[in-house]
């Protein structure tokens, strides 16, 4: 064998080992076509990870800062009492001929303020027409969530067209919390009559009676009452406070009455405040009923059967304390 080497059949062993790292060398840094189709399937599965933790991540960014205004609504209105003799704001928009200037002169949001609402458009005078404007730093941000998709109407008005809809408020407030000076069929902004005073079902020591949530002091659970809520009107322009029909029903004493719904921006979940500033997102809005509310034309008078869970849950959130379980 060593003949063979001295004789150069194969050459100088140490170039050729040379020769075959090299060329095992080569092989190593060259990629296969099936290698490169590899890693350009694992970069996209990356990037396709990294846009859909990102989407997620705007979602949830938005989910806080929609609840960051709530938050300060609700503190908003505990400052606006502190400063008024304890009296909260009113939920109302706009105002009734029969109210005094007691019950309209606090409206947290006035459409009939000059300017404040425009061929059926709520415009920014509204707004600071209010009586939360100032406690809320003058900044109409706050009264706009960032997950409702609707676009703010220009200011000065007149540049919208009646088919393009704006909406310059999502939140709207409890329609049970803030009212009560009236007589006992106007118990609620809406004047929702609660409960039914000739429902048979209605507790006797209920009947006839009003009751008052004028100030802080009247709400027996304030950390459990909520204060505002995201609200998707289509048939207006989140017009008044948010309520549902909380009383038994004559015709429909085994179903809830949603006679406002909560806004759909967040999938199945619910923002709201409460009246002690604390805020939730709470997941109760399941696909049956998601589908009943969007496939109704004004999200208004929407009925929820079977054991009524969403109902239930946002009915005890109203008035917790007086609004009874065996009302609901």
């Amino acid at each position: 064998m060593s003949r063979f080497f001295k004789n150069g059949i194969f050459g100088d062993p140490l170039a050729m080992s040379l020769r075959m790292v090299k060329c095992m060398s080569n092989r190593k840094n060259a990629f296969t076509l099936v290698e490169l189709l590899v890693v350009v399937g694992i970069i996209a599965l990356l990037i396709g990870l990294l846009f859909t933790s990102l989407g997620e991540f705007r979602r949830q960014a938005m989910q806080t800062a929609c609840l960051s205004n709530e938050r300060q609504i609700a503190l908003a209105s505990a400052a606006y009492a502190d400063d008024n003799l304890g009296r909260l704001p009113s939920p109302r928009t706009d105002r009734l001929a029969s109210d005094s200037a007691v019950s309209y002169k606090n409206m947290w949001v006035d459409t009939a303020a000059p300017g404040g609402l425009v061929n059926g458009y709520e415009m920014l005078k509204s707004l600071e027409g209010g009586a939360l404007w100032t406690y809320l730093g003058q900044d109409q941000s706050v009264y706009k969530s960032p997950q409702d998709p609707v676009p703010v109407p220009q200011n000065p008005p007149g540049t919208n067209p009646a088919s393009v809809k704006t909406r310059i408020r999502s939140y709207a407030l409890n329609g049970f919390v803030g009212v009560g000076e009236g007589n006992y069929n106007e118990r609620c902004d809406d004047l929702w009559d609660f409960p039914h005073p000739e429902h048979p079902t209605t507790p006797t020591e209920l009947r006839k009676q009003w009751y008052k949530t004028v100030s802080i002091s009247q709400i027996p659970q304030p950390s459990r009452t909520m204060c505002a809520i995201t609200e998707e009107d289509r048939y207006n322009y989140n017009t008044q406070g948010w309520c549902i029909s909380i009383h038994p029903s004559y015709n429909q004493p085994l179903f809830g009455e949603w006679v406002d719904s909560p806004a759909l921006w967040n999938g199945s979940r619910v923002n709201m405040s409460y009246m002690d500033g604390s805020v939730e997102s709470a997941d109760i809005i399941y696909p049956s009923l998601q589908r009943q509310f969007q496939a109704d034309a004004d999200s208004h008078w929407v009925i929820e059967g079977g054991s009524r869970p969403a109902f239930k849950y946002m009915s005890d959130r109203m008035m917790p304390g007086i609004i009874k379980q065996s009302l609901q």
